[in-house]
């Protein structure tokens, strides 16, 4: 039995009541949504070379290039990306001041019980960036005596506290351009964060002699996911199985290359290391805690 009759009855009455009512408001009703909106505000970083980075109104960088792959695939409309400091990406989302959050976010146990994440789209270590003065550093006791710096609102502070065992003088400042501006001047020995913040970082400033310190890491891997507003769970399904899609893809390998290709210059295996599976995808979507 066909369903060709019922499906020209049905839209015969759309086009009727379009008629009545008036064009612009069945072309609302009719657009996609995601989070009930059909326009989200999303909130990033603008200062991390590579990864998300604003400058003269222009972004670039791979959480930015996700977010058109997003927006792409989904068919979601966000207004202008906002700026966001580490320390305000929860909060922002629990106050409902920003829909989504795409700022090299990582995930973990007390933020997913704040909020719902979608991912990983990237995994990475934390790292080591030095200047000119830190050229022979290849391990940990080569940071005894020496200033460390990170920023607020990062998984980094807590790792570094491993540093103390060694004598290394730990600082926090608000930004990661702060750090940065630090090690530049001189005032700090190295900044630590994750390798992949850190290798565009090394990109930008390359005329001044900063790297990252091979094979050195410190704490946990980290997961970087999509912060969403609890409450939003079908939408977060579909964001998840969109990540899952876009991590598998050969267009992942492109925007990751595209965004910092120092890095894939210099680690071989990069893609082993930075490329997550479809199960710690699952682990760790649009959860309360990620699943054993």
């Amino acid at each position: 039995m066909s369903v060709r009759p019922r499906r020209t009855t049905a839209l015969l009455a759309f086009l009727l009541a379009c008629t009545m009512v008036g064009a612009s408001s069945c072309g609302e009703e009719s657009e996609p949504t995601f989070l009930g909106k059909s326009q989200i505000s999303v909130e990033m970083h603008g200062d991390l070379p590579g990864v998300s980075y604003e400058d003269n109104y222009r972004r670039s960088g791979f959480d930015h290039l996700l977010l058109g792959q997003l927006k792409d695939d989904l068919k979601i409309k966000t207004s202008k990306p906002a700026n966001v400091s580490s320390a305000d990406r929860v909060p922002d989302l629990v106050n409902g001041d920003t829909d989504m959050v795409i700022a090299a976010f990582s995930i973990t146990p007390p933020r997913m019980e704040q909020i719902d994440f979608v991912g990983p789209y990237a995994t990475t270590r934390q790292g080591f960036l030095v200047g000119k003065e830190g050229k022979d550093a290849t391990k940990r006791e080569d940071f005894k005596g020496r200033t460390v710096c990170t920023w607020e609102g990062t998984t980094s502070v807590e790792a570094l506290k491993e540093l103390k065992r060694v004598g290394a003088d730990l600082i926090t400042l608000t930004d990661a351009s702060d750090c940065v501006d630090q090690l530049l001047a001189g005032e700090a020995y190295a900044v630590s964060t994750d390798q992949m913040i850190l290798y565009g970082f090394a990109r930008q400033h390359a005329a001044e002699g900063l790297r990252v310190v091979p094979g050195l890491t410190i704490g946990a891997p980290q997961h970087y996911g999509i912060g969403l507003a609890k409450g939003n769970r079908a939408d977060c399904v579909r964001l998840r199985e969109f990540v899952k899609d876009y991590v598998d893809s050969s267009a992942w390998i492109k925007d990751f290359e595209a965004s910092v290709p120092n890095l894939a210059d210099e680690e071989p295996n990069w893609i082993s290391h930075y490329k997550p599976s479809a199960g710690s995808i699952d682990a760790r979507s649009c959860r309360d805690k990620p699943s054993t």
